[in-house]
């Protein structure tokens, strides 16, 4: 099913439940006016299809969204993949907003409800703009307060008002909106559970390695070649944690490749296989950050290059793997950096008596 399909669908679905929520309301404040019941964004149920361009402002900080080929991106981060599910649920968060009860006009007053202008000092409101790829506007809301439950039986409600209106009102629905410009994008590098994991090679920049492995799922890892005189292997724990790294791998930040070059010399290298026949790289760069002055100590950051191979049924999975996260780097968090940087005293300790 076409992607317009598929959200007109969904679309239809929550409009229905969102409506027999506020009908079920009765005779509530405002009850009367003409717009109770009425979608917030007229008609976006049926143009889901249609929104090409999102632009969220939030204070000081502008987000925009764009979709080409059906693939929602994010400009700010060098159009960058925005994450699919979050994308989907605004969407279809937006169309399901059915005007609920009528709030106030006065402008002293609006933030209380968080619908003031955005870009005004210390405002938590959010202005969201939707246009069509020919930039026509389709709609757009100043996004406020969520009450959770608001109808009871986990039917939400927020508060909004549109750009140019004095009047603000309560709307049936939920409206999740990322904060942060990272919040917006596909975050996820890679899921590969240590269930598949037949090995992981862990190269230190002076050359050092350690290899852990083992012939078949279920089975414990061991170091490839054994362990030094003198030295035993630590708990399972310890060679568990070195083989799920590329489990719940998830970005920091992100740029092109060629904003952040990779020495030929110097860095460390994580390379794994799977019980499957595919075969993941990561190259790791570790970077001063100035501080917020001038005299603060500079803050680490770890940057990761990743590349796939793979034989068998694994190569088509390769294969995506380099075309989703081949043109870019990625900083990743410390505690993951640190996994992907195992060394051999990680994974050892001196005999009792030694």
């Amino acid at each position: 099913m076409r992607q317009s399909g598929l959200f007109a669908l969904f679309g239809a679905a929550i409009v229905a439940v969102v409506v027999a929520v506020l009908i079920s309301l009765g005779g509530g404040g405002g009850a009367n006016d003409p717009l109770v019941g009425r979608p917030v964004i007229p008609d976006l149920d049926k143009r889901l299809g249609e929104v090409a361009h999102i632009t969220v402002i939030h204070g000081e900080t502008t987000v925009t969204l764009a979709r080409k080929d059906g693939v929602w991106t994010v400009p700010e981060k060098d159009a960058y993949p925005a994450d699919p599910a979050k994308m989907r649920q605004v969407l279809l968060g937006l169309a399901a907003l059915r005007y609920a009860e009528p709030k106030t006009a006065k402008p002293d007053l609006y933030s209380r409800l968080d619908v003031e202008d955005p870009d005004k000092k210390g405002s938590d409101a959010r202005l969201i703009t939707l246009s069509d790829d020919k930039g026509a506007l389709m709609g757009e809301l100043i996004v406020g307060k969520r009450r959770y439950d608001m109808f009871g039986g986990g039917n939400d409600g927020v508060y909004i008002r549109t750009p140019g209106q004095a009047r603000a009102w309560l709307a049936g629905g939920s409206l999740d909106l990322p904060n942060a410009t990272l919040d917006w994008l596909d975050r996820n590098l890679t899921q590969i559970s240590i269930d598949r994991v037949k090995s992981a090679s862990f190269t230190a920049a002076d050359g050092t390695k350690v290899t852990i492995a083992r012939d078949q799922a279920g089975a414990a890892f061991a170091i490839t070649g054994g362990v030094p005189a003198g030295q035993k292997p630590k708990g399972d724990d310890s060679f568990n944690d070195a083989a799920r790294a590329l489990s719940y791998f998830d970005l920091d930040d992100v740029k092109p490749a060629a904003a952040v070059p990779f020495p030929d010399k110097g860095t460390n290298q994580a390379a794994f296989t799977t019980l499957d026949g595919l075969s993941v790289t990561v190259t790791l760069l570790e970077q001063d950050e100035p501080g917020a002055k001038p005299e603060d100590k500079p803050k680490k950051k770890y940057w990761a290059k990743l590349a796939a191979a793979g034989t068998g049924a694994a190569a088509k999975e390769a294969d995506a793997l380099n075309k989703k996260l081949g043109a870019w780097v990625y900083a990743i968090p410390e505690f993951k950096a640190t996994s992907l940087s195992t060394k051999l005293s990680d994974l050892t300790e001196p005999e009792k008596g030694s």
